[in-house]
């Protein structure tokens, strides 16, 4: 019996395989990774006296979503998404959220792994702060090449500007920076990174009530005493009452060693240690060390 024309596609439909017959899930191209980290900070509070020396543990959490679109051969477009958290359980005044945005242009100049590629990535990302002044407006643009030498080592050297459009003047600060970093894959689970750089340009710090009066009365030198009258300042008790967070120029230089074991194929548990030398335009020094167990997951 000849079946009429309009029941021929519904059997034709009824004869396919169920998994055949589903249409096949939309599946967009973001990806999503989860970094969570615990520091312990020796002198977190960037204190030029050791008597004012606090050392606490820092926490902090991003959670990123990013979609990659390839424009040409060897070019794509990364753009992101961003949310964080950053907290001292010690000084709950420093607890802080960040939300933003950031694209990055990538270019691979030729064919396989060991051609260099170089990035630019710019981005914006509002911070709010539990210490009023600290919240603002954070834009930075960065310049980053990149160069893989062998199945184990590689190589970057990075370029960046920021600035913290802050509600208040001792947290408005803008600063460039120059790093570089050497890694060396020591096998399918260890990976091994040291890098060094330096910052020039604004920084904020912080002194007790005490030490303070001491810097404006010249008790400690004349010339700190001068400098330190002409610089943004005001009271946020960011360490204890009476605190006083300011706003000098300077210069910083850091490096730091990281290891960091692969859990899973998804999964590192970073483990690194950083040192930081800081000295202000008269010559006032800085000094913090960084002790940091982080997760990185890729989803």
């Amino acid at each position: 019996m000849r079946l009429p024309s309009w029941r021929r596609p519904l059997l034709a439909l009824l004869s396919l395989p169920p998994t055949a017959a589903l249409a096949a899930p939309l599946r967009l191209p973001v990806s999503t990774r989860l970094e969570a980290s615990t520091t312990w900070v020796e002198n977190i509070a960037r204190a030029p006296s050791t008597t004012n020396g606090i050392d606490s543990l820092r926490h902090e959490a991003r959670f990123t979503a990013s979609v990659l679109t390839p424009l040409a051969t060897g070019v794509n477009v990364i753009a992101e998404a961003d949310a964080g958290y950053e907290s001292v359980p010690r000084y709950p005044r420093n607890t802080a959220f960040t939300a933003g945005a950031r694209t990055q242009l990538r270019w691979k100049f030729g064919l396989g792994a060991y051609v260099p590629v170089l990035s630019t990535e710019v981005a914006l990302a509002h911070r709010d702060a539990r210490i009023p002044g600290d919240t603002g407006w954070l834009a930075t643009a960065a310049l980053r090449l990149s160069q893989r030498f062998t199945d184990s080592w590689r190589a970057s050297l990075t370029g960046d500007w920021s600035q913290h459009d802050a509600a208040h003047a001792p947290f408005d600060v803008r600063a460039h920076r120059v790093l570089g970093s050497l890694t060396y894959d020591l096998n399918a689970t260890w990976q091994l990174t040291y890098g060094r750089g330096s910052l020039f340009g604004d920084f904020t710090v912080h002194a007790s009530r005490a030490g303070w009066a001491r810097a404006l009365a010249g008790q400690i030198t004349p010339a700190i005493a001068q400098y330190y009258n002409t610089v943004a300042y005001e009271t946020t008790d960011a360490y204890g009452p009476g605190w006083v967070t300011y706003r000098v120029t300077g210069r910083s230089d850091f490096w730091w060693l990281e290891l960091a074991p692969a859990l899973g194929r998804n999964t590192s548990l970073p483990l690194r240690y950083e040192r930081t030398s800081t000295v202000n335009r008269i010559g006032v020094h800085y000094r913090q060390d960084l002790w940091t167990l982080g997760l990185l997951h890729r989803f």
